[in-house]
């Protein structure tokens, strides 16, 4: 298991490090090398609220518990809280992934053959979750393309932060409350208006047309093929009937993102591919 004992030398390692990443909302991740192995870590908005850090630790380690009884893999993971001036900052520690297996930039170098491997293997993923899941009010998910490493042939999915082991309600607050500009948008966005961004983590339907808006706007080229597929999968899965349906439907074009979520990147400075 993960475990570290200096994490102020490994933090003071990163300040002078650039970002491994600028697709994280919440934190950019840092990459560094630790006792022979190359870790992630991300660090959050410091806030002064000492009991919601530690609620959010510990549905953070419990949520990882769930995610892998419902068949997730999920990679050694720590989190820790560290005090400074600000007060009360989430740092998690995981080990890293190779920028090779990343599932996204995989997806954007993929061949028309290997497109359709990966749409497959996330599709499959989210059925397993969906299946497995204990109580589907109650638990939180987001299986899109930059939450996941394609490590020796299986998915492990690396993006635990919100945790979501809770009511879409307590979560739309989490989400406000540790945004990097929640100063601003707590004022302005009702928490329910949070629900175009975090319907996708409890309705199956927008999670599947999520995945699959996703590849298309990664590789447009090869969107028809990536709609015909995935009109295939849900037609020939065990979903109800009303649930295909209404999933094909949404299949006709290439599904698009809705405007919150190009706010949120607008905002945070990521503004990734261009929509479809």
């Amino acid at each position: 298991m993960l475990s570290i004992n200096d994490t102020e030398s490994l933090l003071s390692k990163i300040s002078s490090e650039i970002t491994d990443s600028n697709l994280g909302y919440f934190s950019k991740p840092f990459r560094c090398k630790h006792e022979g192995r190359e870790l992630m870590i991300k660090k959050y908005l410091p806030v002064k609220d000492l009991a919601l850090i530690n609620a959010i630790i510990t549905n953070h380690n419990e949520y990882i518990r769930e995610l892998k009884a419902t068949g997730i893999k999920v990679p050694d993971t720590l989190i820790e809280v560290q005090k400074d001036k600000k007060g009360y900052q989430i740092i998690i520690i995981q080990e890293a992934f190779r920028k090779d297996e990343l599932f996204r930039d995989k997806v954007e170098k993929a061949g028309d053959t290997d497109i359709i491997s990966l749409c497959s293997l996330i599709l499959d993923e989210t059925i397993r979750f969906i299946s497995n899941r204990k109580d589907p009010a109650g638990i939180g998910f987001h299986p899109t393309l930059r939450n996941y490493a394609l490590h020796e042939g299986e998915l492990w999915y690396f993006d635990t932060f919100p945790p979501m082991l809770m009511r879409q309600n307590e979560l739309n607050k989490v989400i406000i409350r540790m945004s990097p500009f929640g100063r601003i948008i707590k004022p302005l966005i009702p928490v329910k208006f949070i629900n175009l961004v975090s319907n996708e983590y409890y309705n199956f339907e927008k999670m599947f047309t999520g995945i699959v808006g996703s590849l298309c706007r990664l590789r447009p080229e090869l969107s028809s093929a990536v709609l015909a597929f995935s009109k295939e999968y849900i037609t020939n899965s065990r979903c109800s009937f009303q649930e295909k349906n209404n999933i094909l439907k949404k299949l006709e074009s290439p599904p698009h993102l809705p405007g919150i979520w190009t706010f949120f990147r607008r905002l945070s400075g990521n503004e990734g591919k261009p929509n479809i």
